[in-house]
């Protein structure tokens, strides 16, 4: 496996396995990922999105993706956050199992990704992407039916083809978060009706 590629996914070990505190501030865990860029960044929030949470903890962590992604639409080369988001905490047992839950996944992920379609693997492909991930996170932000888990898997896919400077897995992910709001704005047009068919085309 890509040395650079296990790199990314210890830099996140290493915060909750070095600190003793009950908190972890999330300026020590957005300083950390500096390193590796966006992706391992948008990757920690995009997780936190996904993994069933009672509202409005999805909403508020859709806040710092919509903040990297503008970020990546200004051509930062990695994520900042403002002070305010900065100076917050977040339990070191959370993030210890977010991590214990992730890392597993993220490890089989790594596997697949390879660089390639490297017209996406550039500042003004990071633009276009910024913009896509502004977009997913928007609507993960909305009280929307269906609209965190979707948008925000394609945020995670994106995240991963960044890490792995796999272009094609960026376009993926792009697919999957615009499917996601398709499906979002067709279940608010048709009513309930049509929430419950994809419930049911999706989830049996």
């Amino acid at each position: 496996m890509d040395q650079q590629k296990i790199i990314t996914t210890q830099v996140i070990e290493d915060v909750v396995s070095n600190s003793s505190a009950d908190r972890i501030p999330v300026r020590d865990l957005v300083e950390a990922m500096e390193s590796v860029g966006f992706g391992l960044a948008m990757m920690v929030f995009a997780f936190g999105v996904i993994i069933p949470m009672p509202p409005p903890i999805p909403g508020i962590i859709s806040i710092p993706l919509m903040i990297f992604s503008l970020q990546m639409i200004a051509g930062y080369a990695s994520p900042k956050l403002p002070k305010k988001f900065s100076d917050m905490s977040v339990k070191r047992s959370i993030l210890a199992m977010l991590v214990k839950k992730s890392v597993p996944y993220i490890r089989k992920v790594e596997r697949f990704l390879r660089p390639r379609w490297s017209f996406m693997i550039n500042q003004t492909a990071e633009r276009i992407i910024g913009i896509f991930t502004l977009l997913f996170s928007f609507f993960v932000l909305l009280p929307l039916p269906l609209s965190n888990f979707i948008p925000g898997l394609g945020v995670l896919i994106i995240s991963f083809g960044l890490l792995g400077k796999d272009g094609l897995v960026i376009i993926v992910g792009m697919f999957v978060g615009m499917m996601g709001i398709a499906i979002s704005i067709t279940a608010v047009l048709l009513g309930v009706e049509a929430l419950q068919y994809l419930k049911h085309f999706f989830f049996g």
